[in-house]
């Protein structure tokens, strides 16, 4: 049978589901399963006490009952189902930690239609997009909302780090799309706040030995050509194996890390040109074969080298079941529609779905001599 513990769990969970609503959803019936009439039954004195202790659970709590009639023995009433009457009553019986997350969010939405006279529902909405926010970024967030309000036209063509907001580290609003710009945008009616983005930038180096003692480059809008005849171009995942790569006739490495790969396109356009062959080599793991899908997604027609499954058999040795911060790398859903050749997709999915036995094999661990016989 239905426990009060059973009750107070549905309680908590409907709380939760519902926290950012600004419509309510109370009163709520509870139902309490009571078994079968056998097993009610075999054990009647178990059938009165758990009956019992609903019942006093929910006068307790300020909820009605509903009864039904079974027979346990003689006729009996029996607790159907728990109603909750009203918001107040729901969060006094889910707890203190769920009761203060729904409290914090409706002061929250207060705070908003107050300071900006929006109407509750878009309030909440904002509250909901910044709920993991800390009590003080959500008030830098309502003073920032409000100064950019009126100085729109100040901050045209600034970055946001030249953005003049009072007691604000240069670093709060973050990247364009990030949540905190995106909520003052949505509270402003605005698509986008008017600032000048930093340029993204692609660092790269010449492998020819004829420019050993070439600086790395480092583009930060497009370069129309290579400063020396270039027939392959080899896009690295990681820091270590982009500084290592040893000299190369007519080649270029370029350092790929996470959304680098994307600016390829942009930044060397001529790698595009049919003369020019471009590689991809990253980890053997769901984010580096994404990477990889990522780059062919920008229209760069790439090949991918020790980013298979026979690479995979050779090292998995060397692999890993732990990320960075040293906690368990977790299975994940696979993405459909990359941009993937058969074969990498199945090495994608095993290492997603914990099909392999170490979800990452990184770069660093296969010698750079492997995959230089193999271009």
């Amino acid at each position: 049978m239905t426990t009060p513990a059973d009750i107070a769990g549905a309680i908590t969970r409907r709380v939760e589901k519902h926290l950012h609503d600004v419509q309510g959803c109370w009163p709520h019936a509870f139902p309490v399963r009571l078994g079968a009439q056998r097993e009610l039954e075999a054990d009647p004195v178990g059938t009165f006490d758990a009956d019992n202790a609903v019942r006093a659970w929910a006068e307790r709590h300020g909820c009605r009952i509903e009864t039904v009639t079974r027979r346990v023995g003689t006729p009996v009433d029996l607790v159907a189902c728990v109603v909750v009457p009203d918001e107040a009553t729901a969060l006094r019986a889910a707890g203190r930690e769920v009761r203060a997350r729904r409290e914090l969010a409706v002061a929250r939405m207060r705070m908003v239609c107050s300071r900006f006279g929006v109407d509750e529902a878009q309030a909440m909405a904002i509250v909901k997009m910044l709920s993991g926010e800390s009590d003080v970024d959500f008030e830098l967030f309502v003073h920032a909302a409000q100064w950019f309000a009126t100085h729109r036209d100040l901050i045209a063509g600034m970055t946001a780090r030249e953005v003049p907001l009072p007691g604000f580290s240069a670093k709060w609003l973050k990247a364009s799309r990030s949540v905190r710009r995106r909520a003052i945008c949505a509270l402003l009616g605005w698509s986008e706040l008017p600032l000048r983005e930093r340029p993204g930038e692609l660092r790269y180096r010449y492998l020819d030995e004829a420019c050993t003692a070439w600086p790395e480059r480092l583009a930060t809008e497009p370069v129309q050509a290579p400063e020396m005849p270039v027939d392959t171009v080899l896009v690295v995942e990681n820091k270590d194996t982009y500084q290592a790569m040893p000299a190369m006739p007519r080649a270029l490495c370029v350092f790929g890390s996470g959304a680098a790969v994307s600016r390829l396109r942009t930044l060397l356009p001529w790698c595009m040109d049919g003369g020019v062959r471009v590689v991809y080599w990253g980890d053997m793991d769901a984010d580096g074969l994404e990477i990889l899908a990522r780059l062919r997604a920008t229209g760069v027609a790439c090949a991918s080298v020790c980013m298979d499954r026979e690479t995979y058999d050779a090292y998995a040795q060397f692999g890993t079941t732990l990320g960075a911060d040293g906690s368990p790398i977790p299975r994940r859903e696979p993405k459909e529609g990359l941009c993937l050749t058969d074969e990498e997709v199945a090495l994608y999915r095993a290492l997603c779905t914990g099909a392999l036995p170490n979800p990452r094999v990184e770069q660093e661990r296969i010698p750079i001599a492997q995959a230089l016989a193999r271009l």
